[in-house]
């Protein structure tokens, strides 16, 4: 007798074990099935004809600052684009491109131009919307423009105060941007940024 009560109640234990783990899995459903319809309200909301009206004004906004750096830097009006797309789940998105006049195989420096375009493009764009933002741009590469467009730069973001840091061999820089004026901070072999020696 004892050993069956023993037995019983070793399997109302299990039982309550049991039940407790399907209330849990039912909640875990029902959570799904609530973040699901919210998930959904939320795409519903996104891909909404309002939406996406917002979206082009902010888009045309934006591409107002980028056709006026663009045609400032290389006498083109380059513009960002967007289309709704799905991707490999169904799930519709934005996905943006940029649009440049002589398409995606153009020069490696004309390349950096685009980009130093897109970034002061969207400074202003965000000084516009009064969205806090860096005034600072940290660039690479930039010794692949052409000295034209990094004069046109240097004196659009001094108008405009916002920091252009670009690393830049001292012999690539061109004469009207070679003054010390414009150095932060000079490295050579024997002044290293990290100051570690070879051993």
């Amino acid at each position: 007798m004892e050993k069956l009560i023993s037995e019983l109640n070793e399997k109302y234990r299990l039982k309550g074990e049991y039940e407790n783990t399907v209330e849990q899995l039912k909640e875990v459903d029902n959570n799904l099935k609530t973040y699901n319809e919210y998930l959904k309200s939320i795409d519903e909301e996104l891909f909404s004809d309002e939406f996406e009206s917002t979206v082009k004004l902010q888009r045309d906004k934006f591409n107002r600052h980028f056709k006026y750096v663009s045609e400032l830097l290389y006498n083109e009006q380059y513009a960002l684009n967007y289309d709704i797309v799905k991707n490999k789940k169904g799930q519709q998105l934005y996905k943006f491109s940029l649009f440049v006049p002589f398409g995606p195989n153009i020069a490696s420096g004309k390349k950096q131009g685009e980009i130093s375009s897109f970034d002061i493009a969207y400074t202003f764009f965000a000084d516009e919307e009064n969205m806090p933002c860096m005034h600072f741009l940290l660039n690479d590469k930039k010794e692949l423009m052409h000295d034209n467009q990094l004069i046109k730069i240097a004196d659009l973001v001094n108008k405009s105060n916002i920091q252009f840091i670009a690393s830049i061999l001292r012999d690539k820089l061109p004469d009207e941007l070679n003054k010390q004026e414009y150095f932060i901070l000079e490295l050579s072999e024997d002044n290293k940024l990290f100051k570690i020696e070879n051993g």
